[in-house]
């Protein structure tokens, strides 16, 4: 494990279910299913950080967004509360240095509220409204921001990098191109 490198975890909570829910309705509607070229493995997944500081004890602290804002002093261990999580790593198509140095300016951002409600809105009327405020995240648009500012080809794909879901991360990052 290297700092940068993509941590996809599971949760156990009320959100994570409502996130794992939302990216299965996504998959229907704009994927159509798995057959599409679409791994199904990664669907079961609901958070996305990045390692940031290997602690030496056998933990890292975690680049994030979550309900504080960006942050990058949480414990890896503490991630998933209930849950689990895995290690992926950084595509070597991505720029390592640049990936990181875009997450260390993005810390003290606030969460996007706005953006998950534009996301919800999106699943019912698709491209009509969009409600997102300027310096704000969530956790997949975080990651796939960096991915896109380090020049990770996969991450030019996604037509929308503030509405991407961490299972298109875990699969776009998993791909053996």
């Amino acid at each position: 494990m290297k700092s940068g490198d993509i941590v996809i975890c599971r949760s156990s909570g009320l959100v994570g279910k409502g996130i794992r829910f939302a990216q299965r309705r996504m998959r229907k509607h704009y994927l159509h299913s798995p057959i599409d070229g679409h791994d199904d493995k990664w669907w079961r997944w609901n958070h996305v950080a990045v390692l940031n500081k290997d602690m030496g004890n056998g933990d890292w602290t975690i680049f994030q967004a979550e309900a504080k804002g960006v942050t990058d002093y949480r414990l890896l261990s503490t991630v998933a509360p209930g849950g689990e999580y895995i290690v992926i790593s950084l595509p070597a198509k991505a720029n390592r240095a640049k990936f990181l140095a875009f997450l260390r300016t993005q810390v003290g951002k606030h969460y996007g509220y706005l953006s998950i409600l534009s996301c919800f809105v999106d699943m019912i009327l698709p491209d009509k409204v969009c409600l997102r405020r300027s310096d704000t995240w969530i956790c997949s648009g975080l990651v796939a921001g960096a991915l896109w500012f380090a020049g990770f080809p996969g991450a030019f794909a996604w037509p929308d990098l503030y509405t991407v879901v961490p299972a298109e991360i875990a699969e776009a990052c998993s791909e053996k191109a």
